[in-house]
């Protein structure tokens, strides 16, 4: 990949606006989950060779959400620390809420009503897990509030990290990053010793997935000096070899399973920011197609309702494909325009 005649060593969105290329990664990213979902639903297109291979998909687009998470909060938090010598927790979480609540409960109103009606099976613990953004520690959700395991591990990211930010120089801060990077493949192995029965669970667990979120912290971290982006240069320029590190880790059949357990979420995270770092530095322009931003704009609400319709347990005519897909992509656009756009504004109003 050649260096862009646009690139310069100091980036222009360090300091504001938007991130080039986050958007088209985002529509990647909701698209490998959605595809992962939809191809075990009623009347999608069998095909038996790539039904391992769409699930592995569906879960390194988790990874890619998760990585571009803690890129983009971090950088964030960067900026707002340059610009006012500080860091506005306050201002912080009043923005998520804001970002996050309202698209949200409209979603679980919804489900709700889904479920009133007989439609949905969701039990008392599942509503409780819901509330508390707890579901990745939930033992077999209901299908329609099971995806909120991911979205959980996030806010748990916003409680913890931006306090660290605020509180911690940013040396200290740096290797508190690298040493979730270093900790976590020993955490999991350890968990594979001492209870192989919750092994499966560690895909779940904030404790130990905490290295996807970090690999994009520690990316935003590194981008902010020189010294940083000479380096994320000269990995990027390698990026064949990090896509390779990648495809061998989510394959899984090749490694061993102490190695898949411990080691291969964190090099799946790892390469990821290198190349999340290779498509922003270099080939932003590749993503920043319309749709792509359209669909990377409202990711948010795409991944909140598309597990409502694209469900392999229900043969409902709105869980069949194709217009499971049509149904995902209209409520995901009300949702955005009508809930999640006014919200923004408003947070852009009062902050």
């Amino acid at each position: 990949m050649r260096a862009s005649p646009f690139a310069t060593d100091t980036p222009a969105w360090l300091a504001s606006g938007r991130i080039p290329g986050l958007d088209g990664l985002r529509a990647l990213a909701v698209g490998l989950v959605i595809l992962s979902h939809a191809h075990v639903t009623r009347g999608f297109p069998t095909f038996k060779s790539l039904e391992r291979a769409t699930d592995r998909l569906g879960s390194v687009g988790v990874d890619v959400f998760f990585v571009l998470s803690g890129f983009l909060i971090t950088s964030l938090l960067c900026r707002e620390e340059a610009r006012e010598e500080r860091i506005s927790l306050r201002a912080f979480y009043l923005r998520r809420v804001l970002r996050i609540v309202p698209a949200y409960a409209c979603f679980l109103l919804f489900v709700a009503l889904l479920a009133a009606s007989a439609r949905a099976d969701v039990t008392a613990r599942d509503w409780l897990a819901a509330g508390t953004y707890t579901m990745n520690f939930r033992a077999a959700p209901a299908w329609e509030l099971g995806h909120i395991w991911s979205l959980s591990i996030e806010e748990h990211f916003y409680l913890l990290w931006p306090p660290v930010m605020a509180m911690l120089p940013r040396r200290t801060a740096s290797l508190g990053v690298l040493g979730v990077l270093l900790v976590e493949p020993v955490l999991r192995w350890s968990i594979l010793v001492a209870s192989p029965a919750h092994v499966a669970a560690t895909e779940l667990w904030t404790f130990t997935r905490l290295d996807s979120i970090a690999a994009g912290c520690m990316l935003a971290l590194l981008s902010r000096s020189p010294a940083g982006r000479r380096a994320l240069d000269a990995a990027a320029r390698y990026w064949p070899v990090a896509l390779g590190a990648l495809g061998l880790a989510v394959g899984g059949s090749v490694l061993s399973g102490k190695l898949h357990v411990g080691v291969a979420p964190t090099v799946i995270a790892v390469t990821v920011a290198v190349l999340v770092w290779a498509v922003v530095r270099y080939e932003p322009r590749t993503l920043e197609t319309r749709v792509l931003v359209a669909l990377g704009v409202g990711s948010y609400s795409l991944y909140l309702w598309q597990e409502v319709f694209l469900n392999p347990r229900r043969s409902d005519w709105w869980t069949t494909f194709p217009q499971n897909l049509v149904l995902t992509g209209m409520c995901a656009a009300v949702s955005y325009h009508f809930v999640e756009l006014p919200f923004m504004k408003l947070r852009s109003r009062s902050l």
